[in-house]
């Protein structure tokens, strides 16, 4: 069912333990022979599962389950019905997407914190074989009378309604009361089904129709048809109904067939089983069914494929913060020496240039009279022309003269700006000196950053903020102090609709600690014993390098760094309100959940003074159907920053995206450097650091399961119920 597991040849039960001393312990090529792998595996997805839980909390009813390896997501098999921005192009989900949402959704998850793989068994198939097993919590009146001549006031009412449903109609002898209430039912049936026909071939229609482009003209085409018929086919229904009340005589029928009908609780499963049936989507060559699934968020592809795309992971990591406190304290250099230097003594800012100015009114002035002089001599016929020479000279003096000043006067306005320019220059310096300056305040608050972010360099949780006034910066670029990286909490989308919550957790060296968690290590996997270590997804000669390059990997120390999005799956035709139903329990040693508490202490091994061989039986009576998956997680951005040495890992990086083999993981993460696999499992980087190597993985992959646990059936006795 998941691309992303290899094929397997033997499924192991649920509840059966993996013999771990079997499975791929050190080969001893630089791994050690005495490494368990499968033991440190369930170590690193336990501390991911309990980050999980810690990140995402859910009801104590609720159970979750980490899947190794993780399933790579396939966008085209989800997207189909949604544009790129998550809205729907189609009225309906197109029946591709809702095939391949329900065989995803359809794997019932391990009995146990940790899973290797699917377990193969089908969640309807078991909800199904689950309430096959109730029974009518009490008897049904009629069926064992004890005496026929003396019956109690119920037994009596008992027999009258059986008498009246099974009698003749008066007004309809050859049918009785039942027979004719199910024929009228019938003929409301056929017109019910008449209309939603009628109504599915109109929005059909409105589709086909190549006028119809977009999906609100789809929408409008379809809103005029059903304005021009809903009342018709609404008239025909309430004629039917009508029919059916009247003289099908539905209310008295019913309220006789209520008393004869004791068993209300057992029809409730049937209408359940009945749902099941109709809520089918085929396989594309039509030989498997699967019942229909609904998820939440709709659109849960596209956001996937858009954080992947986005290629940012929103978590603050080491490397983040120690590179933040190396830039401030190299600013802090700068800003040292600034709050350190004494102001300056600053001049009087120039007046204003007045002189130029009245030089140039008095030779605009001279100008005017000069010119106006020119032109009444040249008006003058009987003038000498000698004068009229002398008046047009006096004229292009003045006007030499005009232009002079105006020269004059642009040349002081500049000087002025200048110092002006100079003095405001030096007035922010002497801001920025001493010991009030702002390279005083911006040093200690670079201070105070620093200390911050060295108290939280380990935790990587903080939210900062600080700003550098416009002069240090062009001082900082001056000096080349290095600009700031981009805050990875600044880029987290200002919405309602980021889905994605950012996961951060830190797991030891595997030689650093003796103490592996013994829960985590004795859970139970779904898995096949002839899988190697993470199920190495290269074949032949590059299996054997994988699983050592993951050994490697998992001795190291990891810091990790996610974001998770939680989609919920909705079942219509899973009816959970029938494990509670009072009216109900199972059959004589029918099992199928011991309850929230003891299912979990079961599931996680810390049953009180058991062993895991008696833990294993327990799980084995209560395997059937003791919970279901209500949501699966899906992990985006996952960057793994390992310390320690990393040569190995590195080397078989590079020689594995050469190659094109290499599909190895790291917990439940499914790391590929394969140039020849698809664009949604290939977005993987191993990148040197100055402690081992980081290793970014895009692609989302579904990594768990949150699943909600069955309450105790058969009953026990003062169980509370949960509300």
């Amino acid at each position: 069912m998941s691309d992303s597991v290899p094929p397997v040849t033997e499924t192991v039960p649920v509840t059966e333990t993996l013999p771990v001393g079997n499975i791929l312990k050190g080969d001893g090529k630089g791994t050690g022979d005495d490494f368990d792998a499968v033991k440190r595996t369930a170590e690193i997805s336990w501390n991911i599962r309990e980050a999980l839980r810690a990140s995402l909390p859910a009801p104590r009813e609720q159970f979750f389950t980490v899947m190794v390896p993780g399933k790579v997501v396939n966008f085209a098999d989800y997207s189909e019905g949604f544009d790129m921005d998550g809205n729907p192009t189609a009225p309906i989900l197109p029946t591709v997407t809702e095939l391949n949402q329900a065989i995803l959704c359809d794997d019932m998850p391990a009995l146990a914190p940790v899973q290797l793989g699917p377990t193969g068994k089908s969640v309807a198939r078991s909800y199904d074989a689950a309430i096959s097993k109730l029974v009518p919590a009490g008897t049904t009146v009629g069926v064992d009378v004890k005496d026929a001549n003396n019956l109690t006031e119920e037994e009596a009412r008992y027999a009258k309604a059986m008498q009246w449903l099974t009698y003749a109609d008066p007004e309809n002898k050859d049918r009785t009361r039942v027979e004719l209430y199910t024929e009228k039912q019938r003929h409301y049936t056929n017109v019910v089904e008449r209309k939603t026909k009628a109504f599915n071939d109109a929005l059909q229609l409105v589709k086909d129709d190549p006028r119809n482009t977009s999906l609100p003209l789809q929408r409008a085409a379809y809103d005029v048809w059903v304005s021009e018929n809903a009342r018709s086919y609404r008239n025909l229904m309430q004629g039917a109904y009508m029919d059916w009340v009247v003289t099908g005589k539905k209310e008295e029928v019913e309220y006789w067939f209520s008393i004869v009908d004791r068993d209300s609780a057992m029809a409730r499963v049937e209408a359940s089983k009945a749902a099941m049936r109709v809520a089918v989507v085929q396989d594309t060559d039509g030989s498997v069914e699967y019942q229909k699934v609904r998820l939440e968020p709709s659109d849960w592809a596209i956001k996937a494929k858009r954080k992947a795309l986005s290629g940012k992971n929103q978590t603050r990591t080491v490397e983040w913060y120690t590179w933040e406190i190396t830039r401030l304290q190299k600013m802090n250099g700068m800003l040292t020496a600034l709050k350190n230097k004494k102001p300056v003594d600053i001049p009087n800012t120039p007046g204003p240039v007045s002189d130029e100015q009245k030089a140039l009114t008095d030779a605009m002035a001279d100008f005017i009279d000069k010119r106006e002089a020119w032109q009444d001599a040249a008006a003058k016929k009987d003038l000498d022309e000698s004068k009229k020479e002398e008046a047009y000279t006096a004229y292009k003096d003045a006007r030499t003269k005009v232009r002079k000043a105006e020269a004059n006067l642009s040349t002081a306005n500049v000087r002025g700006m200048n110092a002006n320019s100079t003095i405001a220059q030096d007035r922010l310096f002497n801001n920025l000196q001493g010991d009030s300056g702002l390279a005083a305040t911006e040093l200690e608050n670079n201070n105070r950053r620093i200390s911050e972010y060295e108290k939280l360099r380990d935790a990587l949780l903080t939210k900062s903020e600080g700003a550098n006034n416009t002069l240090v910066q062009e001082l900082e670029d001056e000096t080349g102090v290095p600009k700031a990286q981009v805050d990875p909490e600044s880029q987290r989308a200002n919405d309602d609709e980021d889905y994605f919550t950012a996961i951060t957790v830190e797991v030891e060296s595997a030689s650093s600690t003796e103490k592996s968690k013994s829960h985590a290590s004795a859970s139970s996997f779904g898995a096949s014993v002839g899988w190697g270590f993470w199920s190495a997804g290269a074949s032949g000669s590059s299996s054997n390098s994988s699983a050592e390059t993951e050994s490697h990997m998992a001795k190291n120390s990891c810091k990790i760094s996610f974001e998770c999005m939680r989609v919920d799956i909705q079942r219509n035709w899973l009816r959970s309100e029938l494990f509670y139903d009072a009216d109900l329990t199972t059959g004589p040693n029918e099992f199928i959940s011991p309850g929230f508490g003891k299912l979990r202490d079961l599931m996680e091994g810390q049953e009180p003074d058991a062993d895991p061989e008696t833990i294993e039986k327990e799980l084995e009576r209560y395997s059937t159907f003791p919970l279901y998956p209500t949501a699966f997680l899906l992990a985006a951005n996952v960057v793994l920053e390992m310390t320690g040495e990393t040569t190995d890992v590195q080397t078989s990086f590079q020689q594995s995206a050469v190659s094109g083999g290499g599909s190895f993981g790291y917990g439940p993460f499914r790391i590929s450097a394969s140039h020849s696999e698809s664009d949604s499992s290939a977005s993987a980087s191993c990148d040197t650091t100055a402690d081992g190597c980081r290793i970014t993985i895009k692609s989302p992959q579904i990594i768990g399961w949150v699943s909600q646990m069955v309450p105790a059936l058969p009953r026990l006795r003062n169980q509370a119920i949960p509300t």
